[in-house]
């Protein structure tokens, strides 16, 4: 007996270890090939690519070049793992013309569908960003005025405190080289709070550090981990740091609704802001208690992650491209803002810029809600998510021509109509897609481009800039596009360079 016993437990050994080795080759499987029904006629790209930059020490650059580009180039459209699942990466401005024209087949689907399980989604929630069809109509309601037309004249105030703060730390650290990623996300969390979220969280104080961006960056650093962000499938596990991870990201949005809300019942606030009509609107019974924090979360987030991601590219190009840093300071020389906003040369370098190195390198966040043809014979199923390459569109070489990868402001025009002018034509054939385009273009675009004409003119005053030389110039090595760890050597203008420019 006790021979058959062991006999059968054997075989219930070999039949579980069978099992296990079918579920890891059908895992495998998934993760190395996309399904059989997506379209054959565009290329696949190799399952690991989406892990070198978090695996290896080539940046996003490194990797478009080696392993996209050609491709991309040739077909328009290719197969790429990402979020451990296989999508259609679109980056030829006709097939991303008709993605972003058309919403209904290609249906918004954000984290909060597409990973549900995922501390990720936990954080950002159902939002105007990520909705869609009636629901995201709703939200656009509330904040749209508001979004597009907040007040402005804390952007001011924020950047000149920032200055005086780069100023004071080279003098107490007797360095004018610095790391910037710090003191940009101070004053990008500065100017989204007080114009939209309408709530001074002191993110610029020398001597009293912001619990706000304390908190921030302690969460995101738990968040952003590239193994589970490359397998958002590992969140639904009992693993501790994420259990950990997820309560660390209730307590903070707890936190900062919390903030917001005593912000818009204080009889002394006056801003119409963005998060004072959420507030509103959650008073109306038109929105959940979760649908305002959502919201007020994503305006957080893209309020100022995109423009930091945003500022550093420029400080980068001021400071690779000293010619173009001395015509621009001279081109804005004692400008007002409403004369920035017309300077064509200004608005060239950050049109520029943003093709070079839009801050949101690659979006996949539309599902098909039908079967439909991308272009004439790219046929998608339904059900697949179908994301676009803001980065290798704006470097595609049949569109820009050969000197696609130069910085060329003058590639948009030399005066400010025609500079205009280019840039519309760009975003309306989606050759230019940083802010995206169609009914979900962008709502704070407008705001952007101000407080970055804000920031660029108010460092050219102060300070002429160039890259530090311990530093490596390299781009992000995954997710949002900026240079890596950027360093910049800060050299104070004289007073008289200065008083000339008030």
């Amino acid at each position: 007996m006790a021979i058959i016993s062991l006999i059968e437990a054997v075989s219930v050994g070999k039949v579980l270890l069978l099992v296990v080795l079918c579920a890891m080759l059908y895992l495998v499987r998934l993760i190395v090939f996309p399904p059989s029904n997506y379209p054959k006629n565009i290329p696949t790209i190799p399952f690991y690519v989406s892990f070198l930059g978090t695996y290896t020490s080539m940046d996003q650059k490194d990797i478009f070049e080696k392993y996209i580009r050609a491709k991309a180039e040739k077909y328009g459209a290719v197969k790429i793992i990402f979020g451990s699942r296989w999508n259609i990466l679109v980056t030829r401005p006709e097939y991303l013309a008709q993605v972003l024209k058309d919403e209904n087949t290609f249906a918004k689907s954000g984290n909060h569908k597409k990973i549900p399980y995922a501390v990720l989604s936990d954080y950002t929630g159902d939002n105007v960003i990520s909705a869609h069809g009636a629901i995201w109509r709703k939200y656009r309601a509330v904040i749209t005025h508001s979004v597009q037309f907040p007040e402005k004249d804390c952007v001011l105030t924020n950047t000149e405190k920032f200055i005086n703060l780069i100023k004071q730390d080279m003098e107490e650290s007797q360095s004018k080289n610095l790391p910037v990623g710090d003191y940009l996300q101070r004053l990008t969390l500065a100017n989204i709070c007080n114009s939209m979220l309408g709530t001074d969280f002191n993110t610029l104080e020398k001597d009293k550090p912001s619990k706000l961006h304390q908190r921030l960056k302690f969460v995101k650093s738990q968040i952003f981990k590239p193994l589970y962000m490359n397998f958002p499938m590992l969140d639904t596990l009992p693993i501790p740091e994420r259990v950990k991870t997820r309560e660390e990201v209730r307590k903070f949005r707890e936190y900062l609704s919390s903030e917001i809300k005593a912000r818009q019942v204080d009889p002394t606030n006056t801003n119409k802001s963005a998060a004072f009509e959420l507030y509103h609107a959650l008073q109306r019974g038109e929105i959940t208690e979760k649908q305002f924090t959502d919201n007020i979360v994503i305006i957080l987030v893209a309020g100022h992650e995109n423009p930091q991601l945003f500022f550093t590219s420029l400080l980068y190009v001021m400071a690779k491209y000293p010619e173009i840093q001395s015509k621009l300071r001279y081109e804005t020389n004692g400008k007002s803002d409403k004369q920035l906003e017309e300077n064509g040369y200004m608005n060239s370098i950050l049109f520029e810029t943003l093709r070079l190195f839009p801050p949101l390198g690659q979006i996949i966040n539309r599902e098909t809600s039908k079967t439909v043809a991308l272009g004439s014979d790219i046929v998608i199923p339904k059900g697949v998510y179908v994301g676009y390459n803001n980065f290798a569109t704006g470097r595609d070489t049949q569109y820009w021509g050969p000197t696609t990868d130069d910085f060329i402001p003058e590639r948009w025009g030399y005066t400010q109509e025609d500079v205009f002018k280019n840039y519309k034509l760009a975003k309306a054939s989606a050759r230019l897609s940083a802010f995206h385009g169609g009914r979900r273009a962008c709502l704070g675009e407008r705001f952007a481009l101000y407080e970055s004409r804000v920031f660029l003119k108010a460092v050219l005053d102060n300070f002429e800039v160039c890259l530090d030389e311990s530093w490596s110039d390299r781009l992000t090595p995954a997710g949002p596009i900026c240079p890596f760890m950027l360093r910049i050597n800060f050299k104070c203008l004289s007073l008289d360079h200065q008083i000339s420019n008030i």
